[in-house]
């Protein structure tokens, strides 16, 4: 009994919150996952990080640090999906959701979750 309600509850909350995922199918593999990983705690728990701080209405942040011997562009991009409020992205939400596309994905990926949109692409910048 106990199973069937936490999972009704989850899939209550899950599609209360829009959750969509989605890996890409081609393109670049990530060159080093943890270097990949090392710019995303840097951009989500840093001092004036890339994604720290308030998210304007449908605002997107988004970076593209080099990478590996082939300084390939890692594309990293946060957007606020609410069209009438700001918000300020906590900084775990911001790690977990962009690391997720990182080791879920070996092609990059994205996903909404709650309404942010979280982008994770090698590659393409």
């Amino acid at each position: 009994m106990k199973t069937t309600t936490i999972l009704a509850t989850i899939g209550s909350i899950m599609s209360l919150g829009g959750v969509s995922a989605t890996c890409y199918g081609s393109g670049d593999d990530w060159p080093n996952t943890e270097e990949a990983r090392s710019f995303v705690w840097d951009a989500c728990y840093a001092n004036g990080g890339m994604f720290t701080g308030n998210f304007a209405p449908r605002q997107a942040k988004s970076m593209c640090p080099r990478s590996g011997s082939r300084s390939l562009g890692l594309l990293f991009e946060v957007q606020n999906l609410n069209s009438n409020t700001g918000f300020d992205l906590g900084n775990d939400d911001c790690y977990n959701r962009l690391t997720n596309e990182i080791f879920g994905c070996g092609k990059g990926g994205e996903s909404t979750v709650a309404g942010w949109r979280f982008k994770a692409d090698p590659g393409n910048c």
